[in-house]
């Protein structure tokens, strides 16, 4: 493996030496933990505050410092922040009561209390299972049945939209965890499949749902009254370059999980903001504290490495002021990559398969398939393996011995020269290290891309804050440690690294009308769509709808309706989200006047139960606009022709676009082809309804 060294350019071999520089007290074991002071929210009273019960008045999202007249404690209502880190492999949540717009550390309180056969710790396994319960086990976290069959990794697959082998991955093992639909095997089930036939957003949405009554169990403390009263902004994290569909999702599955206004109906804000940035939050701020010195200076530069489970994100920041709260600027682009721990795993479980050969293989993790590992589900054997190989992979260090690993039944006894004795699996250092290496040179990559952006501008970097599960990892921090020697950059953890994103995440929600740039979150309070001809096929379309179309002789599906904006979907104040559909329009190209105009309907709807035909749905839907467009000023030769095989008369074709844009309190229709836009019109205010704010 190439040696991991800083360096300006993607080569990271450099011929000199390192120096030896002493590390920060973070990893020289020194606590710096503070003493803490939970508040006491029974002992104040919450009732005194003069809450209004009505919702706050419009306003734009530049005019963020004007929401509040006063920051006196007189006039400051109380309010709730809820911050959610759904992570990959672990997930956290935390809450405040704050009295101020600015965040005191301690005010921030974790859930720790996950019921039932958990450790209880600050976070909770990301897993999920539909298997039996036997013995009354939760079947998620770590209440998990003996034999259950679990969901991991299920963050993961919400991403996968923008990439079409991940999909195809996707897909391939869902088959494979299905056995292919093979009637014996569905047969043998006895009726209770291994494998869920949910969608990712399904089974997230199923996990929050088992995670919310624990927060409204903590929340108990304030009364339900007071509960009633207080206003509430939930902050949601997500990774650096989250696709739209994966935020989409997240959003759906939490609110839908117990996050909503039904169960806060003074819910003012759903926020999002992404993980390295909550992470920077509250890691400069804490460290700050700890060190009881200014290491960070305005003007000075470093970086945050977020390191998790699944992705690692790094971002770099400037410090713009110190006093009375740190503010920090954004600088150059944030990086991500899916090198995190949970691919430490995979890689494992690859040298597992050849160490053990397909046959032992197959009876360990009936879910693999022999082209590759399940990265989305583990059964009872697997679970069995990595539940031993865990802790391994956390204390692992260059100077690790080997590690030793009892195999389940029915591998117990087997023997492997050099490998396996009598069960026990030996996993030497340098196999171990092979199984870090990539995502460890994934992690140094991403430190020296922001690298190269500090230095571009004439800056110089002088820390790196390392936080996240992975980045506990006395490995990773030895490695990385060791480039950034070259540099002279200081390597600094806290020891609250792990929950830093979700602590992070309401410091950003509690100081909110004072941060530039924050993002909020709406969905969209109606669907939007158009009715098209369909090409006919009998799966899909009723026979009612079947016809002939008269001028190209095809059969064809009438009035089917195609939703491109739903009731529901995510509208970010920060972006648009674009929806297209392609259809085509027939005309014989003679003289005949307005043979060439045409017009569009759209319609909006607003229940959820989307109808797809027209004919049955024509009283429930709203003409929200027509759109009208004309191709007569176009020469007959830019178009398609083709001929009716029935009567052999000859026809055009133009294939178009229409083009759905929502952006804010707005949704643009317009219609294009070969590029040029047609017509269009504006739909404004759609949040008219529900909302408490004028979008701009």
């Amino acid at each position: 493996m190439a040696s991991r060294l800083a360096s300006t350019t993607p080569n990271r071999s450099i011929s000199q030496k390192p120096t030896t520089k002493q590390k920060p007290a973070s990893l020289l074991g020194v606590s710096l933990s503070p003493t803490r002071t939970e508040p006491d929210y029974l002992k104040d009273d919450l009732l005194e505050e003069d809450l209004d019960d009505t919702s706050p008045p419009s306003y734009k999202y530049q005019e963020q410092s004007q929401r509040f007249e006063s920051d006196s404690s007189d006039s400051t209502p109380r309010r709730l922040v809820i911050a959610i880190d759904y992570g990959t492999t672990f997930t956290g949540v935390a809450f405040a009561a704050p009295m101020f717009h600015e965040a005191s550390l301690n005010e921030i309180k974790v859930i720790d209390n996950w019921g039932k056969s958990m450790s209880n710790k600050s976070k909770v396994p990301s897993v999920n299972s539909y298997s039996p319960a036997p013995n009354g086990e939760q079947q998620w976290g770590e209440s998990l049945s003996p034999d259950a069959v679990t969901m991991i990794n299920t963050k993961l697959e919400l991403d996968v939209q923008d990439n079409k082998s991940d999909e195809l991955e996707l897909i391939l093992q869902v088959l494979d965890g299905m056995k292919n639909l093979h009637f014996d095997h569905v047969r043998a089930s006895g009726g209770y499949p291994e494998y869920t036939w949910k969608s990712p957003e399904e089974i997230v949405t199923d996990y929050l749902t088992k995670i919310y009554p624990y927060l409204d169990k903590r929340l108990d403390e304030f009364g339900q009254e007071i509960r009633q009263r207080l206003p509430v902004d939930i902050v949601v994290t997500v990774p650096v370059n989250w696709s739209y569909g994966a935020k989409n999702s997240t959003l759906r599955a939490i609110r839908t999980a117990g996050f909503n206004k039904k169960n806060f109906p003074n819910l003012q804000d759903i926020i999002m903001v992404t993980e390295p940035e909550a992470a920077a939050i509250y890691t400069a701020r804490y460290l700050k504290i700890e060190m009881q010195k200014d290491f960070l200076k305005v003007g000075e530069c470093f970086v945050l490495c977020d390191a998790g489970g699944g992705t690692v994100d790094v971002v770099s920041y400037s410090v713009t002021r110190l006093e009375p709260t740190l503010e920090l600027k954004q600088e150059g682009y944030p990086y991500s990559s899916k090198c995190g721990s949970t691919y430490i795993d995979t890689r494992f479980k690859q040298w597992l398969r050849g160490v053990l050969g397909e046959r032992y293989f197959q009876q360990l993790d009936p879910n693999s398939r022999r082209s590759g590992i399940s990265a989305i589900s583990e059964g009872s054997r697997m679970r069995h393996v990595i539940k031993q190989f865990d802790p391994h992979k956390k204390k692992f260090s260059s100077n690790s011995p080997s590690m030793k690993i009892d195999l389940p039944e029915p591998l117990n006894n087997i023997t492997i020269p050099g490998k396996v004795n009598q069960g026990e699996l030996t996993i030497t250092n340098a196999e171990m290290k092979s199984f870090f290496d990539p995502c460890v040179d994934g992690v140094i990559e991403l430190y020296q891309g922001q690298l190269q952006q500090i230095e571009r501008r004439g800056r110089r970097l002088r820390n790196v804050f390392l936080i996240g599960g992975f980045g506990e990892s006395p490995f990773l921090q030895a490695e990385l440690q060791t480039a950034l020697s070259y540099r002279k950059v200081e390597l600094r953890r806290p020891d609250t690294s792990w929950t830093a994103v979700v602590r992070g995440a309401v410091i950003h929600g509690i100081e909110k009308v004072n941060r530039p740039n924050v993002v909020f979150m709406k969905t969209c309070p109606q669907s939007y769509g158009i009715v098209l001809n369909e090409t006919f096929r009998g799966s899909k379309f009723r026979s009612e709808d079947r016809y002939t179309d008269p001028i190209t002789g095809d059969v064809q599906a009438h009035g089917q309706i195609t939703w491109l904006i739903k009731k529901g979907d995510l509208i970010l104040s920060n972006e648009g989200k674009t929806s297209e559909k392609e259809f085509r329009v027939t005309f014989h190209g003679t003289e005949e006047a307005g043979e060439r105009k045409k017009k569009l309907s759209i319609y909006g709807y607003d229940d959820d139960d989307l109808p797809d035909r027209f004919q049955n749905a024509r009283e429930e839907l709203k003409e929200v606009a027509v759109l009208t467009y004309d191709l007569s000023s176009f020469s007959l030769d830019r178009f398609d022709r083709a001929e009716n095989p029935t009567n052999r008369a000859h026809y055009y074709v133009a294939y178009l676009t229409c083009k759905m844009v929502m952006s804010g309190a707005t949704v643009t229709v317009e219609i294009l082809w070969n590029g040029n836009q047609l017509c269009n019109f504006k739909i404004p205010d759609i949040n008219r309804t529900d909302s408490v704010r004028s979008w701009s």
